[in-house]
């Protein structure tokens, strides 16, 4: 086959990118699973070696048999078949799979219309000054990978949203809900930093808190939650579910029982209710596909009717949207996916664990009657984050604004 050089180089490079995509494709969606950790790492190390050896191998073999041969300013390019066939499997990866990816792109599937943010404090770069650094940063690898610039590990964003919800009851509208997600208490931050969040979420007053999973991942870490959480109070109650980081604990019911005794209501265990004015405010949890606990699946408020009934879900993984809907959440709090960790200005996010790639790493989202909010999360177990700040927000309801 003849090419000339410019059709050869747009050809390869459809190819380099089609070749990346789909090891990434693959990544995401294998954390996405319920399988045990140490079995997605091993994957996880198999598509990463996967994705550096397979061009590898291939530029190694074409180029020992054939290489690139250039005459009269055309190449001939004579590969094997499995080379071809792996070439041509990319290039159909980036032709069929780029206009999905196009649209799951932030600009397109965010629900703009259904939130606004009221005002955000963003504290960046908290490691650039030393005493903040020794302050806030006790793990020596988060305290070297804080120095690589822009890196955002020790920074944060506190941010205060209005969402508007379709048929929200008048006793609920300004109802003000603090949504954290992704604390990760590793040891790595040390308490003074997460306090930062919870003081600040204090201040707001919140009428409910909510944590949408992933708040320990070792069992040293434990002592953390009492001093981080200590104090942390809402009217209305505080809840909780676990996320697949918990499942790294010995028992990961240790950090539900240090929490309940701190006042929590454990929701990956049974659904609750609350009574506010004449509505009342049903909660229930999601924590698939990591823990099936003996949950309460009763539905609340049988006897009731829907005008005086609204129902909070809370799922650690955004791939439990569908579930809300099912369940006729009118609201969705998740986390998991930490928005990305990287986020490419305009491009957006490009690595994300869910069966939905970036659809769903960070925003507000609409479908049905149910609106989901994605966190990004506080804190993690990889040590950099680019583009994409921690954050704990603050909710405030609002009736969704009549259409034209």
């Amino acid at each position: 086959m003849e090419f000339g050089p410019l059709i050869l180089f747009v050809l390869l490079t459809v190819a380099a990118v089609g070749h990346v995509g789909l090891w990434i494709w693959l990544y995401n969606r294998i954390n996405a699973t319920g399988l045990k950790r140490v079995t997605i790492k091993r994957i996880e190390k198999l598509l990463v070696l996967a994705c550096g050896i397979i061009p590898l191998a291939i530029l190694a073999t074409e180029f020992r048999t054939m290489g690139l041969l250039i005459l009269e300013n055309k190449v001939t390019l004579q590969p094997y078949s499995i080379t071809f066939a792996y070439l041509i499997v990319v290039v159909l990866f980036v032709i069929l799979f780029t206009p999905f990816w196009i649209l799951d792109r932030p600009q397109f599937v965010i629900a703009k219309d259904r939130f606004e943010l009221l005002d955000c404090d963003d504290l960046k770069q908290l490691q650039r000054i030393r005493t903040n650094a020794d302050l806030y940063v006790l793990g020596s690898r988060f305290r070297k990978m804080a120095k690589l610039p822009g890196n955002q590990i020790v920074s944060m964003q506190r941010n205060r949203k209005r969402l508007y919800l379709q048929g929200l009851p008048e006793d609920l509208r300004g109802l003000r809900i603090a949504h954290l997600s992704d604390i990760h208490l590793t040891g790595q931050l040390s308490n003074s930093f997460y306090r930062l969040a919870i003081d600040w979420l204090s201040k707001q007053s919140p009428d409910l808190i909510v944590i949408a999973g992933d708040i320990v991942d070792y069992q040293s870490a434990l002592k953390q939650l009492k001093p981080v959480f200590e104090g942390f109070q809402a009217p209305l109650g505080m809840a909780f579910i676990l996320g697949n980081h918990d499942k790294r604990l010995a028992d990961p019911l240790d950090v539900c029982r240090e929490l309940c005794a701190l006042g929590w209501t454990d929701l990956g265990q049974s659904a609750m209710s609350i009574e506010k004015g004449g509505t009342t405010i049903e909660l229930i949890g999601n924590e698939l596909p990591w823990f099936r606990r003996n949950r309460d699946e009763t539905i609340l408020g049988e006897n009731q009717s829907d005008k005086n009934r609204w129902r909070l879900g809370v799922a650690h993984s955004p791939d439990q949207f569908g579930w809300g809907v099912a369940n006729r959440c009118n609201l969705l709090l998740c986390g998991h996916t930490h928005g990305g960790q990287i986020r490419i200005p305009v491009v957006g996010p490009i690595i994300s664990p869910s069966w939905y790639g970036t659809r769903y790493a960070s925003g507000v989202f609409a479908k049905k009657s149910t609106l989901m909010h994605v966190s990004r999360g506080l804190s993690g177990v990889h040590p950099f984050r680019w583009g994409c700040l921690p954050e704990v927000s603050i909710l405030e309801l609002a009736a969704a604004k009549r259409m034209p």
